[in-house]
């Protein structure tokens, strides 16, 4: 009997170093008050990190996307607001996103809610640390 407790008390200490992954972020989108054009470049929305793992997300590798009726994900052009210059987006930090110079969304899916994700570099692997809806203003 007590080496079943012993055996069912790792099983949760395991469990909970598995809820402790990079993955445990939290973001929200504020959409641009422009509507979408037919052209690239429009400002798209900001991302917001609520919620971010101690040492925040490294700069390098992350990569914010976004997923419009089940299609393809498209990677979109951000640009990070690293208020504390520590080289990582942290709790209360920003990513300014907007297309790319070639036009990726246009004014056929304003109004629409749409997906965003936001991926880290984390020990060499892209991993989703939040998510989040967008709906493009009309």
């Amino acid at each position: 009997m007590k080496l079943s407790m012993f055996f069912a008390a790792v099983a949760v200490s395991l469990a909970a170093l598995a809820g402790c992954s990079g993955g445990d972020g939290e973001i929200a989108v504020d959409a641009a008050t422009t509507p979408l054009t037919a052209e690239g470049n429009d400002k798209l929305f900001t991302v917001r990190i609520v919620e971010a793992r101690e040492g925040g997300y490294p700069l390098e590798g992350l990569v914010v996307k976004v997923i419009v009726d089940g299609k393809d994900p498209l990677t979109l052009a951000c640009t990070p607001a690293d208020a504390n210059g520590n080289g990582a987006l942290d709790k209360d930090e920003t990513l300014e996103c907007s297309e790319a110079a070639e036009n990726q969304l246009d004014a056929s899916v304003a109004g629409q809610e749409i997906d965003v994700e936001l991926y880290a570099k984390i020990d060499g692997e892209e991993t989703k640390v939040g998510a989040a809806t967008w709906t493009p203003p009309k």
